[in-house]
């Protein structure tokens, strides 16, 4: 599945996004359905509403949600996760898709305790984050621009996840079947981004809305470097957890 990312999306979507969108067509969405989408985008709102109708419904929340636009199928929340809970009630959702909020979470295992009891029995629960795993430098035209890469590199990941990292939880297994989950996939994703190719232009672009909140002063050599094709690198590590409720039959 490929898509266009708007150019007004978040940073953290930017990341997060294609892991979310490498799911969509297993989780089997269907008309009539309903669907929440937590740290929500606007192609992603876009593309479930067409997946689940003009008779499903897509909640879609975030912290900002100037980017998000109400529909007749699309109803927008901007809440604090670490204050608002998640809307919705039991079991009123078939399938949820929460990517890691931009910043920090208070406590991510009681957001994801309110996510499973929305969902309904046989509900399919996604979970996409970024782990601890350090990008790597492969190649760079000198040590300089390595180091500068370095520091860039590392810089934004802290403003993405906050203090504590951007892992929804580092026992997935033990947290998600004590809440009723079952059938557990877990897949983490690294690529390998050459400078001007894609991968290093969304780099590019992270870094961008970032840059406020960034203590560096070349900037622009950092841009310059990612259109170089001398520079090889690692990207960051995305995860997805992907989770089944208990059908009714075994929760008896």
């Amino acid at each position: 599945m490929t898509t266009t990312l708007p150019a007004h999306a978040g940073p953290i979507h930017l990341l997060l996004n294609p892991s979310i969108h490498t799911v969509l067509d297993r989780l089997d969405i269907r008309t009539n359905q309903r669907v929440l989408d937590v740290g929500a985008s606007e192609e992603s709102t876009t593309l479930l509403a067409r997946l689940v109708g003009r008779y499903g419904s897509v909640t879609a929340v975030d912290a900002d949600t100037g980017h998000l636009t109400d529909t007749a199928v699309i109803n927008v929340h901007q809440l604090d996760l670490n204050r608002d809970p998640v809307p919705g009630h039991a079991a009123g959702y078939d399938h949820i898709l929460a990517r890691w909020p931009h910043g920090t979470l208070r406590d991510p295992a009681d957001l994801i305790a309110q996510m499973t009891t929305r969902l309904r029995p046989g509900g399919r629960l996604v979970l996409a984050d970024i782990t601890t795993t350090a990008p790597r430098i492969y190649r760079a035209p000198d040590d300089e621009s390595a180091t500068l890469i370095h520091t860039v590199l590392q810089q934004a990941h802290r403003a993405l996840t906050g203090p504590h990292g951007a892992t929804w939880t580092a026992d997935p297994e033990t947290l998600l079947f004590s809440h009723g989950m079952v059938q557990h996939c877990i897949h983490t994703t690294t690529e390998t981004w050459t400078g001007a190719d894609p991968g290093c232009r969304l780099l590019a672009d992270v870094i961008t809305h970032l840059r406020p909140r960034l203590n560096i002063t070349n900037a622009d050599r950092f841009a310059d470097l990612m259109t170089d094709p001398r520079v090889l690198l690692g990207s960051y590590e995305r995860r997805v957890i992907h989770a089944r409720a208990a059908d009714k039959a075994r929760q008896a």
